[in-house]
């Protein structure tokens, strides 16, 4: 590798693809890197739903100009130019190379692969200096890293140790939650939440699972079978009389109640399956647990209380999973993948020790000039001021300096709150139209942390979960689950300043070390990147104080009565070019009428369908019966939706 600057990327890129919304990935991102005399530098992180306002945007660009053009538009931010960049990978139509791919040779899904860099140097410079046992817990692979990705295992996992990296097949409960959102309708981690949100216990053997391993292709058929039987068990008993009850003065529906108790042993489900994975890694390639860090990564290592129970039931000597864990990680792994060598050998060095790589909130007086009408003054302010407005108004907005990357607000984009009042997460999920169950994550000083939660241990990207202690009980109930557990944060000088400087302030005017934190954006939306896309929702939501930069108070407008919904984001980068017949595009490139599940089989089975070609009649019924034949076999997979 030379010096200079690389750019890592994951996203799709096709007209017909961009017209009709085929989906075949998402979290589409870009990773700008810089490598300069041995040292690699992640320069900047992109995740296009920041960009776009599409919620874990899935949108492929139309062509290659389309995605030029944004790529040069984000460069320019960097003060860089497209023609500087050495290589570009991850994103067939635009890579240059993909030498990135060869050196894990062909076992694995190179998607699980990139899962697995991020995790293996997460928070940890020298990954192959100390035993490791790591492991990429995700839903499934894409097609297009390479075309026989469904032929190899998903799910790859590592032991390291002084006979260097060796690599074991991995089983995921992703596809276990990635079947139920679907089949509920609600994300996964609106599953992973209300899985506490009742105290029912059915009684299930899991071990009449164990003969359907979710390794590979199979793994689909297989989550399905497994939810399908869990649901309908937790129906008859539910009817039978003999749930429980959830544990608050509200009460869940029906529908909350028996999808919770199915939750409930989905997570017990999932627990066992990633213990045998540690089983296998401790039998089969000899992998000295206690001696070693657990690395995560994979949307799955997004639920904290698994995160949490593998810690307490083995004696790890310490864990590593980055906060872009999902797929919005993909872009940074397919960097490393392509560093590897280099890394491995010490040629190198990175160092991956923070969340906040994500863009500014842009030209705080040009941003502010969008959205002028709706503020009423701005004043300077310290962290003992924003404490004092904290406890008057309980919830403000906050936007500072680079924002958070990954699906979690990490306190650079967040609504903040007062932790004392239940009254005020009921008004956090009142603003971001949640439902009444849905927890509120606290920030809470590290130090502090033992008085706090039991069994607490350093949590910088909110990816452990932790039992209150009585006095968290009595001091934050805004902050805790129904089940007085909480997906806490920690804060400290070197992770985050301005927050820990705030922090500070809170307990010395409340006696609290501890704010509510949650995401700043909208239902449906994605955790909002602008200055004036953050005033135009805290207006529109009556909230009255946004604080920038740690430093400036601005009072804004109650525009409640006036609020039209999110504000639009960057989205032309995303349209088709100006002028564009899509009508006559889509007639040409598809003249058979091939509808959205048809033409999502085609691009996602390019190994199936290589020498095929839609716009000839006999090869467009071609794929329609193979269609036909798969969503037989599997009904609803192609619902990308």
């Amino acid at each position: 590798m030379i010096d200079g600057l690389y750019l890592s990327t994951f996203f799709d890129i096709g007209p017909l693809k961009n017209l009709l919304d085929i989906r075949l990935r998402h979290d589409h991102g870009a990773a700008l890197w810089e490598l300069d005399n041995g040292t690699l530098r992640l320069r900047r992180y992109w995740e296009f739903e920041r960009i776009s306002g599409i919620k874990q945007h899935s949108r492929a660009l139309y062509n290659q100009t389309q995605a030029r053009r944004l790529l040069q538009h984000l460069l320019a931010e960097e003060g860089a130019d497209l023609r500087d960049v050495v290589e570009i990978w991850g994103t067939p139509g635009i890579e240059t190379s993909t030498d990135y791919q060869r050196t894990f040779g062909s076992a694995y899904a190179f998607h699980g692969m990139a899962h697995l860099m991020t995790a293996l140097f997460c928070q940890n410079q020298t990954p192959f200096s100390e035993p490791v046992v790591a492991m990429s817990l995700d839903a499934g692979p894409d097609c297009l890293f390479e075309p026989d990705a469904y032929n190899r295992h998903y799910y790859p996992g590592c032991v390291i140790d002084d006979r260097g990296l060796r690599m074991f097949p991995c089983e995921s409960p992703g596809r276990l939650w990635s079947y139920a959102s679907k089949k509920y309708g609600l994300r996964e981690g609106t599953l992973m939440a209300l899985a506490s949100a009742c105290d029912d216990h059915t009684e299930l053997d899991l071990t009449a699972f164990d003969r359907q391993p979710l390794l590979d292709l199979s793994a689909r058929r297989a989550a399905a079978d497994i939810v399908d039987t869990i649901d309908s068990h937790v129906r008859g008993t539910l009817q039978a009389g003999r749930g429980g009850k959830p544990p608050a003065t509200e009460t869940l529906t029906p529908v909350e109640h028996h999808v919770s108790a199915v939750m409930k042993i989905i997570a017990r489900l999932s627990l066992r399956i990633v213990r045998r994975n540690l089983y296998l890694a401790e039998t089969e390639y000899d992998a000295d647990l206690d001696a070693s860090r657990m690395a995560l990564a994979g949307g799955f290592a997004l639920n904290c209380p698994t995160n949490s129970q593998l810690l307490q039931d083995f004696a790890f000597t310490g864990f590593q999973i980055p906060p872009c864990t999902s797929d919005s990680g993909i872009a940074l792994g397919t960097g490393l993948a392509a560093f590897y060598p280099q890394l491995n050998s010490g040629e190198i060095t990175t160092e991956f020790d923070t969340a906040y790589y994500g863009q500014g909130p842009g030209d705080i007086a040009a941003e502010l000039e969008l959205v002028s009408d709706l503020i009423e003054h701005m004043n300077p302010v310290s962290a003992d001021d924003v404490a004092e407005l904290l406890t008057r108004e309980g919830i403000i907005a906050w936007v500072n300096g680079p924002a958070e990357i990954g699906p979690r607000a990490l306190g650079n984009r967040s609504l903040l709150a007062d932790p004392r009042s239940l009254d005020v997460k009921n008004r956090l999920n009142h603003i971001k139209q949640r439902q009444w169950w849905r927890p509120v994550a606290p920030l809470i000083l590290d130090d502090d942390g033992p008085d706090y939660f039991r069994d607490y241990r350093h949590s910088p990207y909110m990816l452990l979960n932790f039992r209150a202690t009585a006095r968290a009980q009595a001091a934050v109930p805004g902050v805790l689950h129904l089940d007085h557990s909480a997906r806490a944060q920690s804060v400290s000088t070197s992770t985050n300043p301005d927050l820990a400087e705030l922090l500070h302030a809170c307990k010395r005017h409340t006696g609290v070390p501890i704010l509510g934190n949650t995401s700043l954006n909208d239902v449906g939306e994605p955790i909002i990147n602008r200055l004036s896309e953050a005033v135009h929702f805290a207006a529109g939501k009556g909230i009255r104080s946004l604080i920038v930069n740690a430093t400036t108070l601005i009072s804004l407008r109650d525009n409640t009565t006036q609020y039209p919904g999110p504000r639009p984001r960057q989205g032309r980068f995303f349209e088709p070019p100006a002028g564009t017949d899509t009508d006559a595009v889509i007639r040409e490139l598809n003249p058979h009428d091939l509808d959205r599940n048809e033409l999502t089989y085609f691009y996602d089975n390019p190994a199936l369908f290589a020498t095929t070609d839609i716009r000839t009649a006999d090869d467009a019924k071609h794929i329609r019966n193979h269609t036909e034949a798969y969503l037989r076999e599997n009904p609803g997979a192609l619902d990308r939706r």
